[in-house]
């Protein structure tokens, strides 16, 4: 640090300290420069070199006090003796962390008596003090730099982050904001200090800065003509000693929560066409079929047993269409009311066919694919609703944000028009891009093929080192699989993980099939199917701390174990 970056302060010390020793008073760096003199007495003092008295000074970082030059013993060599005008001097040197970067000299001129010399020590003191409080500015200007520096690096990840955040102090006043919140909201500098409830004035921001209650991910919707956001918001009060200094808000739009889902590599790797494990020509037909109306933006309807890889098909259709990069949304149309299926599809707000709520699944997914998951339990109200909608888009521009709908059903959903268990014309308009899956059973030849990919998915999942032998893909084979492609795949994960040697042949599978182990349990031991259920769930939770690897292992999806924790008040 140098004393040239505080060269107004240096002056204002010299003059200072000048006014009261009534003397001149020279402050130089530690590259022997002059930073700070007063020239009350002295008009040209003689430069200062590394042999003079102030650079020992500074290079020994020692006081030195010469009271008659012409005696020193120091001055006798010095180059400048001849035309010297100062008869006294005091340097004492200036001390920053652990070295030296300048010195404050006292001059008396010739034919001047300074009182300073009379009381050496008291001034010596008073200018070590001085010399103390430089370098204390240095300190502070050292610091200021390094919180700019920091401040500038917080600013620069803050930036980099994709969700917008904003920190306001303890009275909820905006303090800063990332680029991606200040663009949303259109903040410029003159929006500091402003109370972020006149930002953004909703209840759950009100309430944050009321009761400064934390919270996580709380869905979260706001529209003011200006300003649309929708998606998920979280709170944190900044506190140290019980002290509440600030607090930040989070906002991630339901957009950027898909996309990440959607990113996820193990999301990303099972979700195009190249990842449907096939040599069944019949399977072949049907990724050759969903290719050709990948490209389009027509409502497709894959029918299929359960099992059979319609998720799978759907997510691959998605990923081949130019709306890939955008959110895949799956809907899933059973065990749930009418009315949250309603809330969950269209928003809980009121409106027109196509003033969708933000938080709306119809909305996350407007640029995207909505994939309606057994579209044949939707409640018929609910089914006209998504006519209609299909209807005002025949007409529509292309460029709307408009999303492209994807439905699935076990059943034929023709019959079930005919028999009024499904809107007769939705019916027809979906089916009009059927895609019927083949059961497993119907495609044998591929169970092996994909027991195969199955083992190698979780050998990596679960670290194991095993290997299949022929028995085992005979077995495989001669299973019905009446779960499909699902049930094969949980089965073959169980065996893996269960596996504590190197083979794995058909006696892996007995203990994982109905009589595989011998004898009946006792009456007393039968348990109902619900208890079975919680059992099961107990089992997985206990295994599996995340909760989407227990609804994997239990073949389940997420929200379905949710609603069964919540059951089964576990």
């Amino acid at each position: 640090m140098q004393l040239i970056k505080i060269r107004d302060t240096a002056s204002k010390f010299a003059t200072a300290i000048s006014r009261v020793l009534d003397v001149d008073v020279m402050i130089i760096d530690s590259s022997f420069q002059r930073v700070a003199n007063t020239f009350r007495y002295v008009d040209d003092p003689p430069p200062v070199r590394t042999n003079s008295i102030t650079g020992h000074a500074i290079l020994t970082g020692k006081v030195m006090v010469v009271s008659d030059l012409t005696e020193s013993e120091s001055c006798k060599g010095c180059l400048d003796k001849a035309g010297c005008c100062i008869s006294q001097i005091i340097a004492v040197p200036i001390h920053y962390e652990e070295g030296i970067v300048g010195a404050i000299d006292l001059l008396v001129p010739q034919g001047k008596h300074s009182p300073v010399f009379d009381n050496l020590e008291l001034s010596i003191d008073f200018l070590e003090r001085m010399a103390e409080l430089l370098s204390s500015k240095l300190r502070n200007l050292d610091d200021y730099d390094k919180l700019s520096i920091i401040k500038k690096e917080r600013e620069i990840i803050l930036d980099f982050m994709e969700d917008a955040l904003v920190y306001a102090n303890e009275l909820g006043e905006i303090v800063h904001w990332n680029s991606q919140f200040g663009a949303l909201f259109h903040l410029d500098r003159r929006s500091e200090g402003t109370p972020i409830v006149d930002i953004l004035d909703h209840p759950l921001i009100r309430e944050a800065v009321a009761g400064h209650r934390q919270f996580s991910n709380q869905e979260f919707a706001y529209s003011d003509g200006s300003v649309s956001i929708s998606g998920f918001l979280s709170f944190r009060v900044i506190q140290r000693n019980n002290i509440k200094y600030g607090m930040i808000f989070l906002f991630k739009s339901t957009d950027s929560a898909y996309n990440v889902l959607n990113d996820a590599p193990q999301v990303r790797s099972c979700s195009t066409f190249d990842s449907i494990k096939t040599e069944d020509p019949a399977m072949g037909a049907v990724i050759m079929a969903a290719k050709r109306l990948a490209v389009t933006d027509e409502p497709v309807l894959l029918v299929g047993p359960p099992g059979s890889g319609k998720s799978l098909l759907a997510r691959a259709i998605h990923a081949y269409s130019d709306r890939g990069d955008w959110p895949f949304v799956p809907v899933d149309c059973r065990n749930f009311s009418p009315d949250y299926l309603e809330a969950d599809i269209f928003g809980a707000r009121e409106g027109g066919e196509d003033d969708f709520a933000p938080a709306s699944k119809l909305r996350i997914a407007r640029d995207g694919t909505i994939f309606f998951i057994h579209i044949e339990e939707m409640p018929f109200y609910l089914q006209r609703r998504i006519l209609a909608l299909m209807k005002s888009r025949v007409q529509a521009d292309r460029s709307a944000r408009v999303p492209r709908m994807v439905f699935s059903s076990s059943s034929d959903v023709l019959r079930l028009s005919s028999e009024g268990k499904f809107d007769e014309e939705l019916g027809v308009r979906i089916a009009q891009n059927l895609i019927a899956l083949p059961s497993l059973s119907e495609r044998p030849g591929d169970i092996p093929i994909l027991a195969r990919s199955f083992i190698e998915k979780y050998k990596a999942i679960y670290r194991k080192d095993c290997f299949p032998e022929p028995s085992f893909f005979q077995r495989l084979s001669l299973m019905a699989w009446s779960g499909g492609v699902a049930e094969l795949e949980r089965t073959i994960e169980r065996v893996v993980r269960n596996s504590h040697g190197q083979c794995v042949d058909s006696s892996s599978l007995a203990s994982l099939l109905p009589g595989g182990s011998s004898g009946s349990p006792p009456l007393e031991e039968v348990m109902t199917l619900q208890e079975c259920e919680r059992q099961q769930i107990l089992k997985a939770i206990g295994r599996f701390p995340n909760k989407d690897d227990a609804a994997s292992a239990l073949g389940i999806g997420r929200a379905t174990l949710y609603r069964k924790l919540k059951e089964y008040g576990i």
